[in-house]
C-alpha cells in the first residue's frame, strides 16, 4: 500500500500529467528518495533505461514569469546497478507518501494563498488513502502559522521544508504539484466523492470552530462586516456609508486583513455574521467564511466587471451566498479626475480590456478609489437587511 488511490501511475513507475491548462502533476509509485540539496526525487524500482522528468509544482502554469520563479524539481528513475546504492542513503524514513508543492509564487495575497494552495491542497488530498507528508517548496515559516490550523486538519505529520533540509528522506510514494478546478471553486464532477465547495467550508468549520479565540456576542441586529481596504480601491466615504448602513438596521464591524491577520479569530467573525461588504480585492476571499445563505456585497469597480465575477461573484454563489454585485458607475469613480469623460478609461471600459490584463490592471484595480452614491447603494443595503435579517432569524 503506497497511501495513493491512482490508477494511473502504476502503469509506470513515474507519470506526469501535463494535459491541464492549470497545472502540473507527477507521480513516482513506488519506494522514492528524496534529496533536497539537489531537488532531486529518485524512484528505487529498477529500470533498465534512466527516465528524468521535471516540474515546477505550482499552479499558475500559464504565468510564464510567476512560474520562472519557482524552482524546478527533477524526478528520475535508477538502473539495477544503482539501486543497493541508493537505498543506502535514506537519512529519514516515511511511512506515509509524501505530497509535494510550492508556496512561492503569489502566496501571501489571500486570494492566490486559497486559490493557487489551499482549497488545491484539499482537493488533491481527497485522493490519498492516508494522510501524507506535505513537502513545501518555497516554505515560508510565517505561511506555516497562518495556515497551521488547516495544514494540522490535511496531515499530521510534521512538514518538511525542502529548502533547507539537509537530510535525504524516503517515502512508499511521492506526488508533485496540486490539481486544482478554477478559481475558488471545487467541481465535484471530478472529485473521487463528488466532493464541493460546501465540503470544503465544512472543512474549515471544523479547523477553527473549536478555536473560538473570539466571542461573539449573540446579535439583536443583522450583523454586517464591512471589509476595508488602504491603498488603491479605497471607499472615500466609509464613514458615510456605515452610517447609512447602521440607519438601515445593522450592526456594523470594520474589518481590516492583512497578511498577519489571525485566521481564527477571522473565521469567528464572520461565521457569526449575516453580511460582508467590500470592494474588489483579495481581502473578500474571506467569503469563505460566511455561513451558506448568507449575503455578499461586492463593490465592483469601473471595468472590473469580469475580474470580480470570475474571482468572487461566481465562486460565492457556489457556496450558496447571497451574492450582490454593486456596480460602479463613472460618476462614483476617482478615475473622472484623470480622465476626460469622453476618454476611452470611462466611455468604454470593455475596448481597454481588450488591450490586455496588465494594462486594465493599472488603470482599474491599482489607480481606482470610489466615492459610493449612497441613495443608489441604499436600495441595496434595505434588500440585503431584509435577506440578512431573515437568515439570523433562521440560523442565529
Amino acid at each position: 500500500m503506497t497511501g495513493k488511490s491512482r490508477k494511473t501511475s502504476s502503469i509506470q513507475p513515474v507519470y506526469c500529467d501535463r494535459a491541464h491548462y492549470r497545472f502540473d502533476t507527477c507521480i513516482l509509485q513506488g519506494p522514492t528518495i528524496m534529496d533536497p540539496a539537489s531537488k532531486t526525487f529518485t524512484i528505487l524500482e529498477p529500470v533498465v533505461f534512466v527516465i528524468v522528468e521535471k516540474i515546477r509544482p505550482y499552479g499558475r502554469k500559464w504565468e510564464t514569469d510567476i512560474m520562472s520563479t519557482i524552482p524546478e524539481l527533477t524526478l528520475r528513475t535508477t538502473t539495477t546497478t544503482t539501486t543497493t546504492t541508493t537505498t543506502k542513503q535514506c537519512d529519514v524514513r516515511h511511512e506515509a507518501p509524501a505530497l509535494v508543492f510550492s508556496t512561492g509564487g503569489y502566496t501571501g495575497n489571500l486570494f492566490h494563498d486559497f486559490t493557487d494552495s489551499i482549497i488545491p491542497l484539499f482537493i488533491t488530498s481527497r485522493t490519498f488513502a492516508s494522510q501524507p507528508v506535505l513537502v513545501l517548496s518555497r516554505c515560508h515559516n510565517w505561511w506555516l502559522t497562518k495556515y497551521n490550523h488547516i495544514l494540522g486538519m490535511l496531515s499530521p505529520h510534521p512538514v518538511v521544508n525542502l529548502d533547507n533540509d539537509t537530510y535525504t528522506h524516503c517515502f512508499p510514494s511521492v506526488t508533485l504539484g496540486l490539481t486544482s478546478h478554477d478559481d475558488l471553486r471545487i467541481n465535484p464532477d471530478i472529485m473521487p466523492r463528488n466532493e464541493t465547495i460546501l465540503d470544503f467550508r465544512a472543512f474549515l468549520d471544523r479547523a477553527y470552530s473549536t478555536r473560538k479565540s473570539l466571542s461573539q456576542p449573540k446579535c439583536l441586529r443583522p450583523r454586517l462586516v464591512l471589509v476595508r481596504r488602504r491603498g488603491s480601491r479605497a471607499i472615500l466615504n466609509e464613514r458615510d456609508l456605515i452610517k447609512l448602513a447602521k440607519r438601515l438596521g445593522f450592526e456594523v464591524k470594520i474589518f481590516e486583513p492583512s497578511k498577519t491577520t489571525d485566521l481564527s479569530q477571522a473565521y469567528q467573525l464572520l461565521n457569526a455574521s449575516h453580511a460582508m461588504l467590500g470592494i474588489h480585492g483579495a481581502g473578500l476571499t474571506h467569503f469563505l467564511f460566511m455561513r451558506p445563505g448568507s449575503v455578499f456585497i461586492q463593490v465592483v469597480p469601473l471595468g472590473g466587471d469580469s475580474v470580480s465575477e470570475s474571482c468572487f461573484g461566481g465562486p460565492a454563489r457556489h457556496l450558496g451566498l447571497k451574492y450582490v454585485a454593486y456596480k460602479i458607475e463613472t460618476n462614483e469613480s476617482s478615475l473622472i479626475e484623470k480622465y476626460d469623460k469622453n476618454d476611452i478609461v470611462l466611455r468604454d471600459p470593455r475596448a481597454v480590456q481588450r488591450k490586455g490584463w496588465t494594462y486594465t490592471k493599472n488603470i482599474y484595480l491599482e489607480s481606482q478609489d470610489v466615492s459610493i452614491d449612497l441613495q443608489r447603494m441604499s436600495s441595496y443595503l434595505e434588500h440585503a437587511y431584509l435577506e440578512a435579517k431573515r437568515f439570523m432569524e433562521e440560523n442565529g
